[in-house]
């Protein structure tokens, strides 16, 4: 650059005193100025190269791209406004996110049982979750939790958690609803009795069971879920009972009857 040179030259001349101040002074102020155009210059070639590429457009993650909003030649505005102008949407389907709510209580109770030791944090550990598609039997669909909301939500009393599923035949979809099952405790041994097996007795729920003489007993229970037809009972039974599941209209209480063997099976598709 030139006025480099002239200033490198001045300033020896300005050493020797054989050039005056104000020539090396316009010297110097011509190569600053000569600087500053070389900087624009460069920004605007820095600016330039940005905008070609955002001429192209990549994808951060694979998956599935929709009907396309502009056509060759259309203006579209960048940024992070309400004119934005949208090109397309970009779905990922394999893994595929699972987004359900969970009430306080439910949330709450699940707290109890970390804190108790018998439950898993899913912040700590992984936590597996089962799925189901509307027309599905069974829960054949396992993923896992990989996220929950710091807080409830004020309006609905609800939290909010994340699953991810693997969606290799691409059978999920997003948008799709679906059923989710997450455990809430730890494998255990469980009593189960046919649902019709439960009566109702004011705010009580009884169950008709046999006496070892064969008299009918009516025994309050604590029914808990469903679990593949069957209803688990909390409490009230002991291994051994005998639970009357029909002809309950015709069992009475301190009546003897003589019980007929019947078996009781998991369906695996009525969950």
């Amino acid at each position: 650059m030139r006025a480099t040179l002239d200033l490198k030259r001045y300033s020896e001349l300005a050493e020797k005193k054989f050039a005056p101040q104000q020539q090396l002074d316009q010297a110097r102020a011509a190569a600053d100025a000569g600087a500053a155009t070389v900087k624009a210059d460069e920004a605007l070639l820095t600016q330039a190269r940005l905008n070609l590429e955002f001429t192209r457009i990549t994808a951060p993650v694979g998956g599935r791209v929709g009907s396309h909003q502009v056509s060759v030649g259309n203006l579209v505005v960048g940024g992070a406004s309400n004119t934005t102008t949208l090109l397309t949407t970009l779905v990922s389907l394999d893994p595929i996110e699972f987004t359900f709510d969970v009430s306080e209580a439910d949330q709450l109770a699940y707290k109890r049982g970390i804190a108790a030791g018998t439950l898993k944090s899913a912040r700590d550990s992984v936590i597996p979750i089962q799925a189901k598609l509307a027309d599905e039997r069974t829960w054949s669909r396992e993923g896992r939790v990989d996220f929950v909301d710091n807080q409830l939500n004020k309006g609905a009393g609800t939290l909010r958690i994340r699953a991810l599923f693997p969606n290799g035949d691409q059978l999920l979809t997003p948008g799709q609803f679906a059923r989710v099952r997450v455990p809430v405790s730890q494998p255990h041994p469980a009593i189960l009795i046919p649902d019709r097996a439960v009566v109702t007795d004011q705010s009580r729920k009884m169950v008709m069971v046999l006496k070892p003489d064969g008299a009918v007993e009516p025994r309050p229970i604590q029914p808990g879920p469903l679990y593949q037809g069957l209803r688990v009972v909390r409490s009230g039974l002991a291994s051994g009972d005998t639970v009357i599941i029909d002809g309950l209209m015709r069992a009475r209480p301190g009546a003897r009857v003589t019980p007929q063997p019947g078996s009781v099976a998991l369906d695996p598709q009525a969950d």
